[in-house]
């Protein structure tokens, strides 16, 4: 079932009150857009007070650009993980423009214009994680706050002189971080050296990370004191989780979503023989 937007009204919430399996192939579609923005389809695993995770895509050489009732300038820190396609975002005030593949990330901070371009002849699917959360009115109402912007130039031949050139220097010009998947720093679990974790994001609003599982590996028993919510980027993962003084096991596939409440205690199991991905956001307000 797909739900249509047009003009703009606050897109779903879903929300839970315990750990919760969230299977892709079950969910909903959410479309929001018009024609001069364009539209977009969003898949929503989560959207309370402490964190935001979805699922964004676009047609073969499809677009989002920004209208009067849909604004693409949020009051939040966002890190976009691209899945499939090729993903160009540009920032239509400064003419800032990057090609993005799968593998790789975005990250950008609050009061960040973007438009966004699938470059392939590939279905684009952009997973998204965005803090604060739109529950606390950092999304489409706090876009309506902001000056409209009624020229869009992409070309940057003018701006030139307000950027560095040089890849290894920290442009404060910039508007977007890109995490590239080869530039990726890991760390392994002190007990067991077939399991990896590196950080995509780490601010006062978004902690983001991606963890690595190879065949066959548990991992210890997480025990977090916030909530936090995951995607299978790739391969099958068991979740055991301990909640109400029971164990529960939940089988996960690939671009399906979990949820954990605040002090859950759980682990990861990769029963397969093939490598396990998965993407965490760890709610930090």
């Amino acid at each position: 079932m797909i739900e249509i937007m047009m003009t703009y009204k606050p897109s779903p919430r879903p929300s839970y009150s315990m750990p919760t399996h969230i299977e892709y192939n079950n969910m909903k579609i959410h479309k929001w857009g018009d024609e001069e923005a364009g539209y977009v389809d969003d898949w929503i695993y989560i959207s309370n007070e402490k964190l935001h995770q979805i699922i964004f895509g676009l047609e073969p050489h499809g677009c989002f650009k920004h209208s009067k009732e849909f604004r693409t300038i949020f009051g939040a820190d966002e890190l976009l993980y691209i899945l499939s396609g090729i993903f160009v975002i540009s920032n239509p005030e400064t003419g800032e423009t990057h090609k993005v593949l799968p593998g790789d990330s975005i990250f950008f901070r609050k009061d960040t214009w973007h438009h966004g371009f699938n470059f392939s002849d590939d279905y684009l699917q952009v997973l998204e994680f965005f803090s604060p959360p739109p529950s606390l009115g950092t999304s489409g109402v706090y876009a309506k706050t902001k000056p409209y912007i009624e020229s869009i130039d992409y070309s940057i031949e003018s701006r030139l002189n307000n950027w560095l050139l040089n890849s290894n220097v920290t442009n404060k010009n910039k508007s977007f971080a890109i995490i590239k998947e080869k530039d990726h720093l890991w760390s392994s679990d002190e007990k067991n050296r077939e399991i990896f974790t590196t950080t995509l994001a780490n601010t006062n609003n978004l902690f983001v990370k991606k963890i690595s599982i190879s065949p066959n590996q548990t991992s210890k028993e997480i025990d977090l004191e916030t909530e936090k919510s995951l995607l299978v980027i790739s391969g099958n993962i068991e979740i055991y989780v301990y909640f109400n003084n029971k164990e529960e096991k939940f089988m996960l596939s690939e671009k399906d979503g979990f949820y954990f409440p605040k002090k859950v205690r759980h682990k990861f199991i990769n029963p397969s023989n093939k490598k396990v991905s998965l993407i965490v956001c760890e709610a930090k307000n």
